[in-house]
């Protein structure tokens, strides 16, 4: 959102919060530690919550460049700035995990072993330049590669450019039709759910294979729940029993949709919690209205891209350290599948309670540190530097943008 947006209520402060909680969600999901919130499926399902994120991105996007998209100018402005949002701070992790594995390959040499030796499987060199370019979620490698929750970013970057280009299509050489915009949307959207249905095997935890097309879905229902919500009056949601409501829906079908058919339908859940708390009218989130939440929101990008390299280097690695050493077996592989892969592979089994749960609690406080760190000296100077770039064709525009989807 531009910086006139701050100056009204409509900067939606709450789902900002929900959104660093949805990170923080993603990356619980992702820790291969057993402990007493490891099993509740609210948590083994958290996977769903990246299609939060994309109808988000399709909600705010729509709100900050809906109307300002007309001209190729435009698009090349909007394509420097989501670039530079993502592609930075992208890159720093990706080599970070290049110098851990080259560091992996140096312990080789000297007799060290390792779950999977340096720059194989997924962190094999030849996909380096995949991530580069944003290719990782098109299904040119039947994996995923180096930062795998990276696909998401891959993803909403072309996804905001079809969005772009629809909208200048329109408003160039279709502005004679109406609708075109809303067509052009409606056809793309029935699209992409339809190849979802009948080509995913996974249904919809698609990343590296169709993570594009179920990102597509997600961005263009958000886009719709926000023209949706321009035109619904404020005090159409101007009560607590929605936003309670909303809440116990999402907890209800994140905790039963599994990946079974009924994840389809992830999106148009989250685009009904967006469309609720969007207004901000009720007690659930006057509750979130704080300096925590704010700042988890604002640091979430860097906690969703962080999450992957600290599991890996601080979590799987130091436990392995420790097996070898002590010839203790803290892991097992039984009946464990891991959406990262590679050490995050197996489970680690610490036993007790309190023991696990602190180890949770560390792990999560490490990522809001790191991530913090990561939004002052990566995230920000990256993106005054692509706005910078932006601002020579797109002179109209606000010096800073606020966050959206994913990319805070």
């Amino acid at each position: 959102m531009g910086s006139s947006v701050e100056t009204k209520k409509a900067h939606f402060r709450t789902l900002d919060s929900w959104r660093g909680i949805a990170a923080l969600l993603v990356a619980l999901f992702h820790l291969n530690l057993y402990s007493a919130v490891y099993p509740l499926d609210f948590v083994r399902n958290g996977y769903l919550f990246v299609d939060f994120f994309f109808v988000l991105s399709g909600f705010v996007i729509t709100y900050s460049y809906g109307d300002r998209l007309k001209t190729l100018d435009d698009l090349c402005a909007f394509a420097i700035r989501r670039f530079g949002r993502l592609w930075p701070l992208h890159v720093v992790v990706l080599l970070a995990f290049v110098a851990a594995e080259g560091a992996k390959a140096v312990m080789a040499t000297r007799g060290a072993s390792f779950y999977l030796p340096p720059f194989t499987g997924t962190n094999s060199l030849d996909t380096v330049p995949l991530n580069l370019v944003f290719g990782q979620s098109f299904g040119l490698v039947q994996h995923l590669t180096w930062n795998p929750p990276s696909w998401s970013i891959c993803a909403e970057f072309w996804t905001y450019l079809v969005f772009a280009t629809v909208l200048v299509v329109s408003s160039t050489w279709l502005a004679r039709f109406r609708f075109a915009a809303l067509g052009l949307i409606a056809a793309i959207l029935a699209a992409s759910v339809s190849i979802l249905v009948l080509f995913s095997q996974h249904r919809m935890d698609a990343s590296y294979d169709l993570g594009f097309v179920r990102c597509l879905y997600g961005f263009l229902v958000g886009h719709l729940t926000y023209r949706l919500f321009q035109v619904t009056p404020k005090a159409t949601l101007d009560s607590r029993l929605p936003e309670w409501a909303m809440l116990i829906v999402i907890v209800e079908y994140v905790s039963l949709a599994g990946r079974g058919e009924y994840s389809f339908f992830a999106p148009l859940v989250f685009a009904a919690a967006v469309f609720v708390f969007a207004f901000e009218a009720g007690p659930v989130s006057r509750l979130m209205s704080n300096k925590v939440n704010d700042w988890l929101g604002k640091i979430s990008y860097s906690i969703y891209m962080w999450q992957a390299f600290i599991i890996f280097n601080f979590v799987d690695r130091p436990v392995s350290i420790v097996e070898k050493i002590t010839g203790k077996v803290l892991t097992t592989t039984e009946g464990v599948s891991s959406a990262l892969g590679g050490e995050a592979g197996k489970l680690i089994v610490l036993g007790g309670h309190v023991l696990p749960i602190l180890v949770t609690l560390l792990f999560l406080v490490l990522l809001v540190a790191v991530a913090s760190v990561s939004y002052y000296l990566i995230e920000r100077p990256g993106q005054k530097l692509f706005a910078r770039l932006a601002q020579s064709r797109w002179r109209n525009s606000p010096a800073t943008v606020r966050s959206v989807g994913i990319a805070q």
